[in-house]
């Protein structure tokens, strides 16, 4: 009786060692399973950006200067301006500026393109309306995102182009007074997220 228990004991710590590996196996799916790690990065947004500066809002965040916009880029997570990038694109901002027919003269058009997976479409004119050369977007449509800027450019290099100012819409026809800007050299239309530094959209000018 008493070798049949010794013989027995051995085969039972085998069980009890198998069945701890098991369930240690079993916890480390779980830690690693996709629902998991759906948990860890699923933040909301205004949590990520609070993290980033308390109370700071996507509003406040595309609404602020330059500089401190920048301070702010240095420091944020790619997920959280992937996020940033995700919720400003189910959005659209709409304009609709006339232009009077009278006495405009068209001097150049060119067709917008997207860039970098962004959509963008419509029409830009040179014009001019007595003596002011305006650019004129018409039928325009571009994705949106955070503090989307109008630079008139070389080639499309907005290093080298001139910042017009922000975006007035995502959508529709709207106006861009140019003064002094020699447009056979700064020949492209770029719409460019400003403090990630994307390019969402050109129309080179012909």
């Amino acid at each position: 009786m008493l070798n049949s228990s010794f013989e027995f004991f051995p085969f039972m710590k085998k069980a009890i060692s198998i069945g701890i590996i098991v369930a240690a196996v079993a916890v480390g799916i779980g830690l690693a399973s996709p629902l998991f790690y759906e948990r860890q990065i699923d933040e909301p947004l205004p949590v990520a950006l609070n993290k980033i500066e308390e109370g700071l809002t996507l509003e406040k965040f595309t609404n602020m200067e330059d500089s401190a916009q920048e301070s702010l880029v240095q420091k944020m997570p790619e997920k959280t301006k992937a996020m940033i990038m995700e919720e400003m694109a189910k959005t659209e901002s709409q304009v609709s500026e006339e232009m009077s027919d009278d006495s405009v003269s068209v001097l150049k058009t060119g067709e917008f393109e997207g860039l970098v997976g962004h959509k963008a479409m419509g029409t830009a004119k040179t014009i001019m309306v007595g003596d002011a050369t305006y650019l004129r977007f018409e039928n325009f449509e571009v994705t949106n995102g955070p503090d989307l800027r109008v630079y008139l450019t070389p080639g499309g290099d907005v290093k080298q182009g001139i910042h017009l100012e922000k975006l007035k819409g995502s959508k529709g026809d709207q106006n861009y007074l140019l003064e002094g800007i020699d447009t056979d050299t700064y020949d492209t239309v770029v719409i460019y997220c400003q403090p990630f530094g994307v390019y969402f959209g050109q129309a080179m000018l012909s």
